[in-house]
């Protein structure tokens, strides 16, 4: 052994205690080393085995029990056990929420990943939005919280169970007939500013949102506020109509009569003029009376409405979802965009 270690294991161990007792201080006190507690005293210095340690939580949280000191049995440490979940708890990725929709409560368990469409078209079976891009892009699904139109195919809907009011199509009609239309609705429909209907509900809830703060919008204004809807038919010229002759019934509602109508009065001196018959009865009143007619049937008060009689999708659900798909990848170490 060289000369330098051996020196170092000849040296004693010489402690704190000893040298305050080396230095006339009459006091106790012990000092922590590898195999038990040294003990000194004015009359030597023992090693008495350390009592067991208790278990310390190491780096990460893990429960870590020190080794025990050499001759002394190492006793049997508590491990403690991750907390069972209660009965009834729900999964760490959902939550239960209640939505404020068109003035209704819906108490619903959703997916913390899980959209406002989902949530109402999936889960609820409200047929109040449509779903065209599934990326914030096309304005389909658009819907007003808080007054603010918002695209519900991109809003969380385990964030508005805080009391937030979702308005959609269905919610701005007074009743379910033609005559309780909102004004922007029976504007869209008289003035035909849709064709097939699939982004028409959006349009309408984002024209909505704009004529709460502004009833009288330039063609400017009506465009900025639209601008994240898109019309895959192009019907923008009859969409700005439309916005335009609501803005217009919004500024001056129409005036009801308040007199009693009924038949006008039997005239009482002859007649100013003869009856009289052409002679050659016109041949195309038939066909005009058919385009008259189908003219006043304005088909498509469905698309600007949330009638339930349109159609509606139907989610199989022995189906994998798009959701459960990703989640799969992601759960993999996958990235997911």
């Amino acid at each position: 052994m060289p000369e330098h270690e051996a020196e170092e294991h000849a040296r004693p161990v010489v402690t704190r205690r000893d040298f305050i007792a080396g230095a006339g201080v009459g006091v106790a006190a012990t000092a922590i080393v590898a195999g038990g507690v040294t003990v000194a005293t004015r009359q030597g210095v023992q090693t008495v085995p350390a009592p067991q340690p208790v278990a310390q939580t190491g780096a990460g949280g893990a429960v870590v029990a020190p080794a025990p000191a050499p001759g002394v049995a190492a006793q049997p440490q508590a491990v403690a056990q991750p907390a069972a979940p209660a009965a009834g708890a729900l999964p760490q990725h959902m939550r239960r929420v209640t939505l404020d929709i068109d003035g209704a409560q819906h108490n619903v368990v959703v997916d913390v990943r899980e959209s406002l469409w989902t949530t109402t078209s999936q889960k609820l079976g409200l047929n109040v939005t449509n779903l065209g891009c599934d990326r914030a892009q096309c304005g389909a699904c658009t819907v007003v919280i808080d007054g603010r139109a918002v695209n519900g195919c991109s809003v969380f809907s385990a964030r508005l169970g805080r009391g937030q009011k979702i308005l959609t199509i269905a919610g701005i009609q007074t009743s379910p007939t033609t005559e309780g239309l909102h004004p922007i609705q029976r504007a869209f429909w008289m003035q035909g500013g849709f064709q097939c209907g699939i982004c028409t509900r959006g349009f309408i809830m984002s024209s909505y949102a704009l004529l709460q703060t502004n009833n009288n919008p330039t063609r400017a204004q009506i465009a900025e506020a639209l601008s994240g809807n898109i019309c895959r038919c192009g019907e923008y010229p009859k969409i700005y109509e439309a916005v335009e002759s609501a803005a217009t019934e919004l500024r001056n509602p129409p005036v009801k009569p308040q007199a009693v109508l009924g038949p006008p009065p039997k005239r009482t001196g002859s007649p100013s003029t003869m009856d009289f018959q052409f002679a050659n009865p016109l041949g195309s009143d038939e066909f005009i009376g058919e385009v008259d007619g189908a003219l006043k049937l304005l088909d498509g008060v469905e698309g600007v409405s949330g009638n339930s009689s349109t159609a509606k999708v139907t989610y199989w659900p022995n189906e994998v979802s798009e959701d459960a798909i990703r989640k799969q990848f992601a759960d993999s170490g996958y990235p997911v965009k």
